[in-house]
């Protein structure tokens, strides 16, 4: 297990929880995504909705179906954090025989554990690259690009309202033991959204500088395709509606950890928050000439459910069906 006292002197004595975050995630040797995996599909760490049913493989196909013909070209399939691999297995099952042999399936996963299953489950159907970099040049910049569940495994800054305005929050180590601690914000996050929060003291925020950073990494490279965004969240006006201390949770053995509880097993914790849709609203509307539209997941499944209780679960209006949104961002121009 990571000695995270011994990070936090290395750091100064304060860590920021976006740090802690990297560093208990995505440790190359002791981080939860390098090591601690397991029994995938089962706890929550990842969704389970390719496992359930095939009606998000459905919509896909469909949509990538709509990009292909508006681009005049056959798209290679790119997705992002594949886990278990279980969608790319469904999305291949309605491709068909004759469009799953003349199409590309690309994977990129930063997790060398889940490149070891995904392997080991898809074989030579699907290509697996660690970065976006490589896995685009191989489609040539030109991509259908989607991900399942995964801006919320990005680290993310976390922010307390105080009356001295905003403050960061860290981690110490005071009397032997790990502790929180605030301290004023000395680098402004890329998002400003939640700064602007009409908050009380004491509200919590998480940003996700680190997904910002890494979008636009890569942004340059894509030169035409579309690109879908699933995940568990909401626009900012009501992502914190009655969450005084934000959504910042982690999952370990089936239990939901909270508070200080998170710092007990790093490496061994799946930790998450719910993602702020305004702010991924606004990178991808920064892209001039792009079309960018939000919707819910039920809205965006709908129309390829069939009668079953999977699917009327997955497309719930007070459940799953509106606790996941969907943002689409096209690059469709020639």
């Amino acid at each position: 297990m990571i000695r995270l006292s011994d990070h936090i002197a290395a750091a100064g004595g304060w860590l920021s929880l976006e740090a802690f975050m990297q560093l208990a995630l995505h440790h190359p040797e002791e981080g939860y995504y390098s090591t601690a995996i397991e029994n995938i599909g089962m706890r929550g760490d990842f969704s389970t909705t390719p496992t359930l049913s095939p009606i998000l493989a459905k919509a896909i196909i469909a949509r990538w179906k709509e990009a292909c013909a508006r681009c005049g070209t056959r798209l290679p399939l790119l997705e992002i954090g594949a886990g278990s691999g279980a969608l790319a297995v469904k999305i291949m099952d309605q491709l068909g025989f004759w469009n799953r042999l003349n199409t590309d399936y690309v994977i990129v996963e930063a997790s060398p554990r889940l490149r070891e299953f995904q392997h080991l489950l898809l074989g030579s159907q699907a290509k697996i690259y660690s970065g976006m970099e490589k896995a685009l040049k191989h489609c040539g910049g030109k991509a259908f690009i989607f991900s399942n569940e995964l801006v919320d495994a990005f680290p993310a800054r976390v922010f307390e309202y105080t009356e001295q305005g905003w403050q960061e929050v860290g981690l110490t180590v005071k009397d032997g033991a790990i502790r929180e601690e605030l301290r004023p914000v000395l680098q402004k996050p890329l998002f400003s959204h939640m700064l602007e929060y009409d908050s009380q003291p004491g509200q919590r925020i998480e940003i996700h500088d680190s997904y910002a950073k890494w979008f636009t990494a890569w942004l340059p490279l894509w030169s035409t395709g579309s690109m879908t965004v699933i995940d568990y969240g909401a626009e900012m006006e009501y992502l914190y509606h009655r969450r005084p201390k934000g959504s910042l949770r982690g999952y370990k053995s089936h239990q939901v950890l909270s508070g200080e509880e998170l710092y007990r097993y790093p490496g061994m914790t799946d930790i998450t928050c719910d993602v702020n849709f305004t702010d991924l609203l606004e990178l991808s509307r920064n892209c001039i000439g792009d079309r960018v539209t939000l919707t819910t997941q039920r809205d965006y499944l709908l129309p390829y459910a069939e009668n079953t209780p999977q699917d009327a679960f997955l497309t719930d209006e007070y459940g799953a069906g509106s606790h996941f949104q969907v943002l689409i961002h096209e690059r469709l121009q020639p």
